[in-house]
């Protein structure tokens, strides 16, 4: 069990467990007028639940909508959600991604996706089929979380992917007429590359704002943008 600061997660039977790619990407992508938020992907509700907090108390209500294909991920997600402060509305739906339809996000309004989608490609896989499948995916990644995005109409699209990919994700972007509108490079620790980018794209063409972030310092200890970006979430140490 996971306990931050307004709820907690237990991930017993969800396959990819919480890590800080989702801690990241929850506390860092902006629902600002959004009305509806679908989590593709949803594993163990972490980044519905952190949505569900960022948009407390905005009227009217911001309805999250939490998609995962597994159901043992699903069951801890409905749990997680039950047991938060947002169970009216946060609902979690239990089923492909692939499948959902614009009908299926709900009422009208700017809607925002988020995800943390499964995007390794070492040539060797996990034994464990769960979590191979939540790894590495199997047609659910980020070219088809881009693609849904566009099918569903999004007005934000919003993601964590391997710093490696960048030039790739730029250009499904781009296929799908999204543009990035903010851009932040991860590094696990200062002076080293960048492992992860974290994405936020619009259907609204306009110039990307770029930002750098360590997770810790030279020394090893987190460094104080990191503590800031996530202290509405983690528990003071």
């Amino acid at each position: 069990m996971f306990h931050f600061k307004q709820f907690s997660i237990s991930d017993a039977r969800t396959a990819m467990k919480v890590g800080t790619d989702g801690v990241l990407l929850g506390a860092w992508a902006d629902p600002s007028g959004m009305s509806r938020i679908v989590d593709a992907g949803a594993g163990s509700g972490l980044i519905a639940l952190m949505m569900a907090q960022r948009t407390a108390g905005v009227t009217p209500p911001v309805s999250v909508t939490a998609v995962e294909l597994s159901a043992g991920a699903a069951a801890d997600a409905r749990d997680n959600v039950a047991a938060s402060p947002w169970e009216a509305r946060v609902e979690v739906v239990e089923g492909d991604c692939l499948a959902f339809t614009p009908q299926d996000a709900g009422a009208e309004g700017p809607l925002m996706v988020v995800s943390n989608p499964p995007f390794f490609a070492e040539a060797l896989r996990s034994p464990d089929a769960a979590r191979a499948l939540a790894r590495h995916g199997d047609e659910f990644d980020v070219v088809s979380l881009i693609d849904m995005a566009a099918r569903l109409g999004a007005s934000q699209l919003a993601f964590i992917a391997p710093a490696n990919r960048d030039g790739d994700v730029e250009f499904r972007l781009a296929l799908r007429r999204f543009s990035p509108r903010r851009i932040c490079r991860v590094a696990t620790r200062a002076g080293r590359p960048p492992q992860r980018t974290l994405w936020q794209a619009s259907a609204a063409s306009g110039p990307a704002v770029v930002t750098n972030l360590a997770i810790r310092d030279t020394s090893g200890a987190l460094t104080p943008e990191y503590v800031a970006l996530t202290s509405a979430f983690y528990l003071d140490k």
